[in-house]
């Protein structure tokens, strides 16, 4: 039985719009901007983490994905994210200029480690098109990824600019996060709406998206477990001075 396209993509815009992840004490920390610049040296370590695997994740749903449309708006989203082709725009580099701005140099950066937490969220969206299919991963991405980033990096964004000062330049991987992946999410939505046309369709774009959500807030859980231990907070000075 085929569901009412508009109620489905409604209640999935819930799915996101109501999750716990919007009450999880580090984003109530950020909009309160009671963030320390340490805490922020966290974040930026493991946020760099996951964004630098986003062009994998995007580039893993394209090779489960058999639908030629779809292959499409999924390239489109990958050449913004690699910077339209000019490496100096590419999101991983735009997020590099941030955590040099926050005093961590590209080496540190790369020896920091990938905390469980952070890893945990990577392997989500690597499994979702294995573990659902091609759809449910586009819908988690669309959902619980660019349909959220305006809301959680202004937060987060919010968090950071009241730890520290940082030139505008520095702030670039949000302001474009924040200005497009709107767009992205849009293009997205038009996508997976026709194509959810059963209602097990619709059930795994909706576990995936939960998925990806709740992975999220573990992943902030594992920022709260790494910025109460002194001794991290004081690793990347640590490490650029070794």
């Amino acid at each position: 039985m085929k569901p009412p396209s508009s109620s489905v993509m409604q209640t999935l815009h819930e799915v996101t719009a109501n999750h716990p992840l919007w009450n999880h004490e580090f984003l109530t920390r950020c909009r309160t901007t009671q963030l320390s610049l340490a805490e922020v040296q966290v974040l930026a370590v493991q946020m760099y983490k996951f964004s630098k695997e986003f062009n994998r994740i995007l580039a893993g749903i394209l090779s489960c994905c058999p639908d030629e449309q779809a292959q499409l708006v999924i390239l489109e989203n990958l050449f913004d994210e690699m910077g339209q082709g000019n490496s100096t725009l590419a999101h991983p580099e735009l997020f590099r200029q941030f955590t040099r701005a926050l005093g961590i140099d590209d080496e540190t950066l790369a020896a920091l480690p990938t905390e469980p937490e952070t890893r945990h969220l990577i392997d989500t969206y690597l499994n979702l098109p294995h573990q659902y299919n091609y759809l449910a991963a586009l819908g988690a991405v669309c959902f619980a990824s660019e349909g959220i980033v305006r809301t959680l990096y202004t937060q987060i964004q919010q968090g950071i600019v009241g730890a520290t000062f940082l030139p505008k330049e520095a702030l670039i991987f949000f302001d474009v996060h924040i200005d497009v992946d709107d767009s992205h999410a849009a293009h997205l939505a038009a996508l997976i709406e026709p194509r959810i046309n059963t209602t097990e369709a619709a059930m795994d774009v909706n576990r995936a998206i939960l998925d990806a959500m709740n992975a999220r807030v573990r992943f902030f859980d594992g920022i709260l477990r790494q910025t109460s231990a002194r001794a991290y907070l004081t690793l990347p000075l640590q490490l650029v001075s070794a």
